[in-house]
Parts: structure tokens; sequence; C-alpha cells
């Protein structure tokens, strides 16, 4: 017997708003019928239930906030639940707009038992705090209709399956308003009362759809469904119960969105190096934050520090409504050899060091020092990325101070003792013609009577000036 599992989210909108810290009481309405379809456990308590219209569930509760429904929103909800069970589970198909269906016996070998898989699959889907109804059943029908009707249980016992099957209505079922009407006419109202017919009947006296739905709701017939397969990189959208003014506000609904991206890359041996959050205001306006990791990384609260620094220095000209995060770059993750004999010499990598100032400070204002090929001390050296690999020095490299002057200094303006001695030299240097920039000097290594060692050099004009101090 092949053994189904289906989870049902009655209130998949809702719970995936970010309500978790709301403490009104909220609905999500039908627009065509304006009636109560979704409510929070705050609005239960007040007495407001599923199916009540609109006005007289305000005059109940004078608080409530009510959102419309938006099949969009659950849709793309469907897709995170699947994506997130995905680390536990295979051959999982979406039945939008509410439910999933899962493939469970392939699942067994694997965790021992059902029991073993159960306990892993709701522990995982605990974490998303989403309400749900699920039952296991022998074909899907079986496992969906068992889990809707709020009487769904966790078994392999396929007689204990057909115990809680056969009862139930058939306003229960996946059937057609328009089959059930014709059942009902012949005093068919049941289940029991349906698969007491024969298959043969059942096409003789109504239409092959019927035939196809009793055969595999019996698992009688096969029932094709579609797999999901998750995305390649990750997006995830957020809509913001309440419009947020406060750039720090931002940080609980964003954390819940990097913590999805954690799931996504440690499923996936990935870290990422840089993410982009997309803000959409109420004035239809877009703004984008870039947020970068130099080491590259996957979890959740060393992302949060880094977004928590760029976000200190953002200013929002319209509150925010909807989030995007998305991975902009993204790579394997690297295995970490370190040399045993190196000991632990820190809380942070440098890259992580360099990660932080960049968060707090601009990516554009952490720089490296690296040498460049120019022979002019001026230009010998220059800014790069914080992150580039420096090649290592050339050992035949001559003599350089430690101390360089930005602009050489002629021997008038020094304020230490003239008198010196020139101890190595010269060293010609006649180059920079190709940028209009040339010098024709004579360096000298020189040691005067306080003990200084200068860098020291002589033009065409006989003129001597001070370019650096050795250590």
């Amino acid at each position: 017997m092949t053994l189904w599992l289906y989870l049902h989210f009655p209130a998949l909108q809702l719970d995936s708003l970010f309500c978790e810290y709301h403490d009104a009481p909220l609905a999500i309405v039908d627009p065509r019928t304006h009636r109560l379809i979704q409510l929070n456990p705050i609005a239960e308590q007040q007495g407001l239930a599923v199916g009540a219209g609109l006005g007289s569930a305000a005059a109940m509760c004078h608080d409530l906030q009510v959102h419309p429904y938006d099949a969009k929103v659950e849709q793309q909800a469907l897709l995170d639940i699947a994506q997130w069970l995905y680390a536990v589970t295979s051959d999982i198909s979406v039945f939008a707009p509410q439910g999933i269906m899962l493939k469970v016996s392939d699942m067994l070998t694997l965790y021992g038992g059902l029991e073993s898989y159960w306990q892993a699959l709701s522990t995982h889907l605990k974490q998303l705090k989403l309400r749900y109804l699920c039952s296991t059943g022998f074909s899907p029908y079986c496992a969906m209709l068992l889990a809707k009707s709020g009487h769904g249980i966790i078994t392999e016992n396929k007689l204990e399956l057909e115990k809680h099957l056969h009862p139930r209505s058939l306003a229960a079922t996946e059937l057609s308003v328009k089959h059930i009407e014709k059942l009902e006419r012949v005093g068919i109202q049941t289940l029991n009362d349906l698969l007491a017919l024969p298959l043969p009947d059942i096409a003789r006296r109504f239409d092959i759809d019927l035939v196809n739905y009793v055969g595999r709701l019996m698992g009688q017939f096969k029932h094709p469904l579609e797999t999901y397969h998750p995305p390649a990189q990750f997006q995830h959208h957020l809509v913001l119960l309440f419009d947020i003014e406060n750039i720090q506000w931002l940080e609980k609904p964003l954390y819940g969105l990097l913590k999805k991206l954690d799931g996504f890359l440690r499923l996936r041996d990935q870290v990422a190096y840089e993410l982009k959050l997309t803000l959409h205001q109420r004035d239809k306006s877009i703004n984008s934050i870039t947020f970068t990791s130099a080491s590259g990384d996957y979890q959740a609260d060393k992302w949060q520090k880094l977004c928590q620094l760029t976000l200190e220095s953002l200013k929002l000209d319209a509150p925010v409504q909807e989030l995007t995060l998305s991975v902009v770059r993204s790579a394997q993750k690297e295995a970490a050899n370190p040399d045993i004999f190196d000991g632990i010499k820190g809380q942070q990598t440098p890259l992580e060091l360099i990660s932080l100032l960049q968060a707090k400070l601009g990516q554009q204002r952490v720089r490296k020092v690296a040498y460049s090929h120019d022979p002019r001390p001026e230009k010998a050296n220059q800014l790069c990325d914080p992150t580039t690999k420096l090649p290592e020095l050339d050992t035949q490299t001559p003599l350089r101070p430690t101390f360089i002057y930005p602009h050489p200094l002629p021997f008038s303006d020094m304020p230490f003792n003239r008198k010196m001695q020139l101890v190595h030299g010269p060293e010609r240097l006649l180059t920079g013609w190709w940028d209009g920039e040339p010098i024709t000097r004579d360096y000298f290594i020189a040691h005067n009577e306080t003990g200084q060692w200068l860098w020291v050099y002589r033009t065409p004009q006989k003129q001597w000036f001070v370019h650096g101090q050795f250590s």
C-alpha cells in the first residue's frame, strides 16, 4: 500500500503575514461575499467565527482589523512551506491554495517507521508557526478528505483509515456541487452510501468523472501528481501586516526572511556573499539595500548582525509595506582546514572583521593597501578591495623606508640636523614618461648626527629632498 500524508492550512494567508507580535484581533475577508474566512486566535477568543458577516463581526469586536483575501499570498506561502519541508522529506506536491501532499511510503525506510518520520516532519514544520490539519491516507484523496474534515489520523492501518473515511458526508469530498446534488437525489448522502455501489453501476448511472474520483479515492486508479522542485535561487517576498515607519522595526520581519534563507542555503551546502533587500513603500517607490559578507555565510544570526549595522544609517522617506529578500551572489561552502598548531587566535576571522567594517562604514570605505608596479615612490601603493589576495613580495626588491612622506620635503624645511653622511646609493629612478609626470632622481640612504636613517634624493638641479625615514 502506498501511504500519503496531506497537510491542510486553513488560515494560511493570515498565518503567513507578519503578525507574530501583533496582539489585536485579525481577520481575512472574502471581498466578494464580505464574510470572514480566516481568523487569528485572539479574534476567535472574542467570539468571532469563520463565515460570519463583516458587519456583525465589526459590531461584536470594535477593534477588529481586516485584510482582503489574496490567493497569490497563499500560493507563495505554499511554495515556501514546500521548500522548507524539502529538507526532511521528498515527493512533495502542492495543492493550491491551502494544501501540500507528501508521499510517505518511500521515506519510511530512511526514518525507520511512520512514527519517527512524523516526529521529524512535525518538529521541522513547527518552526514555521503555522496552524494546520493533517492525516495519512491510502490514496491522495483519502488523506485530503480526512485532513480537511478535521478527523485526521497518522496511521498505516488501512482498515482504520477506511473506518474514519466511510462516515464522511459528500460535502467533505472534492466532488463538484453538481455531482453531490445528483447523488442526493437518489438517496446517497455519505461516502458509505456511494462506496456501496459497484463501479460499473456508478459508470452506468453517472459520468466518468465520478467513476475516476471513486477509483482514485479508494486507491484503485492511479492518481498522477506533479512533484515540487525547489528553485535554484533564493527570493522571498513578505507582505507586512501594518506599515513600518521606523527602520529598526524592520529587524524582526527581516530576521524571519533570514531564517528562511538559512534553511535554503543549508539544504544546498552553500553560503551567500551578497544579499539584496527591496523595500516596497506606501508611495509606490522601491528602495534597494545591499548586504555583503566578505567571508560568505548562511547563518541567520550572523547575517542579522550585518544587516543591523547597515540599516543604522538608513532613513525611510515613506512607510514600508512589503519586503523582498534575494541572493545576489552565492557559492558552494568551502571546507575549513585550519592548522591544528595555530590554535584559536580570536573570536572572528579577518574576513568576518572586514564584513563588519563594511556593514558599519560602507563597502567603498574599507580598503586594503597593495603594491603597484609603478616605480615612483609616491605611486608605489594603491587601495584595493579588502578581500583581494595580495601576491607575495619579491625578496630582491630594493630597500625602502617604513615611513614615506606624502610629498618630498626640501632639506631647508626639515627640523633635524642637516649634516648627514651618505651610506648607500645612488639608486637612479628615471621613469614616469608615459603619463606626463616624469621624474629623474638619485636616491641615497643617509645617516645624520641625531641617529636618524633617511631616504633622500638629489635632482639634476643639485637640489636635495628627504622622502622618508627608516624605522
